[in-house]
């Protein structure tokens, strides 16, 4: 007896396969957690996260009114730039009252004491804005100012009880020159020692706060 046939499909009997195009997230699809991100895509961070390259922000902050110190320091400042101009040109009268070779020497003269007033001035105007590099500029012309007066003094004390002149006259500033020179000295360096006191100093360091990210 003889058994009857039966359809077979060969492809009923195997076991189905796993598409890997169906396992694939589309372009649009955010894969879950746990699993790897195909194409380069990268899992969205949580809020607040902050990525390495990131550095904290930071602001520098408007400085506030100059402390009393400070506004001392600016009119010591300019009262020494202009009690200096005043000694130059006292200065530039007397050389020109020799003659008429004096008038090159004025006028040089008055040259510099114009641009060594502007120096004052400027210098006194960034102080009391609270720029540090002002008021260390102002340090450095004051300590070459008290080397330069004292240098001088030291100079004209021996000059006068040596030979090197040979019977000529030695030129020395007059007594208001002089004062005024040591009245110059004393403000500017009044007026830098100023900026360096407890209440002044933290005016001229940068106000800096964090910023966010």
């Amino acid at each position: 007896m003889s058994t009857p046939p039966h359809d077979h499909n060969p492809g009923q009997d195997m076991p189905p396969r796993d598409n890997p195009e169906a396992q694939q997230p589309s372009s649009g699809q955010v894969p879950t957690d746990g699993q790897a991100a195909p194409y380069g895509y990268q899992n969205a961070q949580p809020s607040g996260y902050s990525y390495p390259g990131n550095m904290s922000q930071v602001s520098v902050t408007e400085k506030g009114p100059a402390p009393k110190e400070v506004e001392r320091a600016f009119w010591l400042i300019i009262a020494a730039g202009v009690l200096s101009f005043i000694s130059s040109v006292i200065g530039a009268l007397s050389v020109s009252a020799q003659g008429p070779a004096g008038g090159v020497g004025t006028a040089l003269t008055l040259v510099f004491a114009a641009v060594a007033t502007g120096i004052y001035i400027l210098l006194a105007i960034f102080i009391r804005k609270g720029h540090n590099w002002a008021r260390i500029t102002a340090t450095v012309l004051a300590v070459l100012s008290i080397l330069s007066y004292l240098f001088g003094l030291l100079s004209l004390s021996m000059l006068e009880g040596s030979d090197l002149l040979q019977g000529q006259e030695l030129v020395t500033p007059g007594p208001v020159e002089t004062v005024i020179g040591i009245l110059v000295l004393l403000l500017g360096v009044a007026g830098v020692v100023m900026t360096y006191l407890k209440p002044a100093r933290p005016y001229f360091q940068k106000q800096i706060v964090p910023g966010q990210f």
